[in-house]
């Protein structure tokens, strides 16, 4: 490529949607929204990262002496039938439920990338193909779905991230697509295909960093979504199984005590909701940082 067409490139770069990455930055922490939900994201991501560190009973210790404690100073959280400290199980479970989350978006949001960039920019048989296979994962409810590929690959963290991945995988794949078909008829696009810019160029240079900021809010929600989904499998007993704790399992047991031992239940199914408002919450402050067209 002569210096001719590499300067003509660079020009109908600069007509691009470039993400202002600093002052984006700024917007996202002046954003209401954004600050609420990092406010309250961030402690919980906090506490989950310094769990090890911190001075926890063991969550799988069990002390009968010491069953259906309501919560006071001695127990936070209170404990179950067999005495086992909640405020340590749910922290645990809050692991694994932000490990599920964020494993998940990070998997939706790179495999959208990759194979929704192909499908919408090449066209043709491979889009035909990529479409018709996603159209089938998305004929059936993502639950429905996360169940019947859990049963298949079995309980535990893995298999469920699996399992969820897959479900909304097709989803991020099909927004993606549909970003870079939008993109893919603009007219900077056009100049630099006159000029004759390798496809690698168009792709990574111009198409993809314009589709960021809508898959980054929808990699946000999926995080919600998943976090949701696996303990909805937990609670079913497909998901993380006992003596492991999850959210969804730990719901489950406390399902028979919620009048003696309404804490059980209830404190969980708290850190879920206020997990999932946060979570939506930043990803409208996402939204808003990075859309192009917002005036704040």
């Amino acid at each position: 490529m002569d210096n001719s067409m590499e300067g003509t490139l660079r020009q109908s770069a600069s007509v691009t949607l470039k993400l202002p990455r600093f002052r984006s930055l700024l917007r996202l922490l002046r954003g209401r929204q954004s600050l609420i939900g990092l406010a309250i994201l961030l402690p919980l991501v906090a506490v989950a990262l310094l769990a090890p560190l911190l001075p926890l009973a063991d969550p799988l210790q069990t002390n009968v002496k010491a069953g259906m404690h309501a919560p006071s100073a001695e127990y936070w959280f209170g404990t179950d039938k067999i005495g086992r400290d909640q405020l340590s199980r749910t922290i645990s479970g809050l692991q694994t439920s932000l490990i599920v989350g964020f494993t998940v978006a990070l998997i939706t949001l790179a495999g959208g990338l990759i194979v929704g960039t192909i499908s919408g920019f090449f066209g043709g048989r491979v889009d035909r193909l990529i479409m018709a296979i996603s159209d089938i994962f998305l004929s059936f409810p993502s639950l429905l779905l996360a169940i019947a590929l859990v049963a298949i690959f079995g309980a535990g963290i893995l298999p469920v991230i699996a399992a969820i991945a897959v479900a909304d995988l097709p989803r991020a794949i099909r927004l993606q697509r549909s970003l870079v078909l939008g993109i893919k008829s603009r007219t900077f696009i056009d100049a630099a295909r006159m000029v004759s810019a390798p496809t690698r160029w168009l792709m990574f240079r111009h198409i993809v960093p314009n589709t960021l900021a809508p898959m980054l809010v929808s990699a946000s929600i999926v995080a919600a979504s998943a976090i949701l989904t696996e303990a909805s499998l937990s609670f079913l007993g497909l998901g993380i199984t006992p003596p492991e704790p999850s959210l969804g399992n730990i719901i489950k047991d406390g399902q028979p005590y919620l009048r003696e031992g309404w804490w059980i239940s209830t404190l969980p199914g708290l850190m879920i909701f206020v997990i999932a408002i946060s979570l939506h919450l930043l990803s409208d402050g996402i939204r808003e940082a990075l859309d192009p067209r917002s005036k704040r």
